[in-house]
């Protein structure tokens, strides 16, 4: 296991939707989202594998890199990651770090809900977990090193 964790793994790939890995300068698994939207499984299917990766690897650092998406999830996705489903896995988890890198303004994204990001992922999951909003990934190493 520990031999898992010295250098870069790829988890999880979905072409043009996401790409996740772990990420040894994070100690993080880093979920690196081309487009957020996906009308079949994509989404959790991702989001599950990051998850299973985590308990086994005893990962207490996750990266949501969304910065070059131009399409946000669709509302199945969202009603997913927003309901107990995710909730109640993360909480099983030994995660307790969670970095946002929100949609750059070329994006198109509409980012309003970026303001409200961290009280809302800290209020849902409780004292246990850190949430920040990054800039970018050295923003993100510094905030998963303190």
């Amino acid at each position: 296991m520990q031999d898992a964790l010295k250098s870069e793994t790829l988890i999880h790939d979905k072409p043009g939707l996401v790409r996740v890995s772990w990420q040894p300068d994070m100690a993080a698994v880093y979920l690196k989202w081309f487009s957020e939207y996906d009308e079949g499984s994509g989404v959790r299917d991702a989001v599950l594998a990051a998850l299973a990766w985590v308990g086994s690897h005893a990962v207490k650092h996750w990266v949501a890199d969304v910065s070059t998406s131009p399409h946000a999830l669709s509302e199945a996705d969202y009603a997913w990651v927003s309901g107990p489903e995710f909730r109640d896995a993360v909480l099983a988890s030994p995660l307790r770090k969670f970095v946002l890198i929100p949609p750059l303004p070329e994006t198109g994204q509409d980012t309003r809900w970026v303001a409200e990001w961290e009280a809302n992922t800290l209020a849902k999951f409780g004292d246990r977990i850190s949430a920040r909003v990054c800039e970018d990934l050295e923003a993100a190493r510094k905030f998963l090193a303190a």
